[in-house]
């Protein structure tokens, strides 16, 4: 039988443990340090299973609230040659320093299925930050969506459903026409700024940033900036501070709402390697 840990993570990780003992997949959880150290090392182990994202910072691995102190050139150098590292989004870097080891890898977020789906519950659970964060009724608010990938195609398509007037920006021309052909308003991502003050609410998808300083000073008073973009985001929040617009930080949305969900998704793809 292999022997399995779930190393760090958030709800999802929790989630993914229940589901293993549910179907009666022995392993051992690392959440924290004090339960890393009573596992004895990581090179007894013949599957580990890292957490979505593997990191944030690219040099240890992500853990809610940092309960777990682990570099991930710790693990590389640990790790039993042999063995699986399974996660989601793992630096390239690390991959190749694991199998220089000898250890094979699963990255389950490449896969364009688990990260179309994956982008549904990040909307969903924007979807409920929103709801959360006004006491407004939505139909007719312009709300802009930045960038248009997997999670701005999803949450353009939620959130017009909930009646709102939906503005979507992108840089591409190729972009902007399809934005325009499902019914939405384009915007130019170069020309945010001029458009700045329209917005009820503002959704930024974007990991790069498009959102000036200025940018946020133009923003309507009373409006909303909801950050789901990683590092190094769509707008810097000391931007916030001085301006009439709340900023509210969306990161990890699918750990902090739909965990669950999450878990069934990534123990349906390992579920054969395990």
């Amino acid at each position: 039988m292999k022997k399995i840990i779930i190393l760090g993570g958030d709800e999802r990780q929790r989630k993914l443990s229940e589901l293993l003992k549910r179907n009666k997949n022995e392993h051992d959880c690392a959440f924290c340090n004090k339960e890393l150290s009573a596992c004895g090392g990581l090179s007894g182990y013949s599957v580990l299973l890292l957490p979505l994202p593997c990191t944030r910072d690219g040099e240890t691995l992500f853990s809610a609230e940092n309960l777990l102190s682990l570099p991930l050139s710790f693990v590389a150098e640990e790790v039993a040659s042999g063995a699986l590292v399974i996660g989601g989004n793992m630096p390239e870097a690390f991959c190749r320093r694991l199998s220089e080891r000898g250890a094979s890898t699963l990255d389950y977020f490449k896969e364009e299925s688990f990260t179309v789906y994956n982008a549904f519950l990040t909307a969903q659970g924007a979807v409920r930050l929103l709801l959360e964060n006004t006491e407004e009724f939505l139909c007719g608010k312009r709300i802009l969506v930045a960038g248009f990938g997997r999670i701005g195609r999803a949450l353009s398509k939620m959130l017009s459903a909930l009646g709102a007037d939906i503005y979507a920006a992108a840089r591409r021309k190729e972009t902007l026409t399809e934005i325009a052909a499902l019914g939405y308003k384009a915007v130019d991502a170069a020309e945010i700024e001029s458009s700045a003050f329209l917005f009820d609410f503002v959704f930024n998808t974007v990991p790069s940033r498009i959102f000036s300083e200025k940018s946020v000073s133009l923003m309507k008073s009373g409006a909303v900036y909801f950050e789901l973009a990683s590092s190094p985001f769509g707008a810097a929040k000391t931007d916030f501070e001085n301006a009439k617009v709340r900023y509210v930080s969306g990161s990890a949305l699918p750990g902090r709402f739909c965990p669950l969900s999450c878990a069934e998704a990534v123990f349906s793809r390992i579920s054969e390697y395990i």
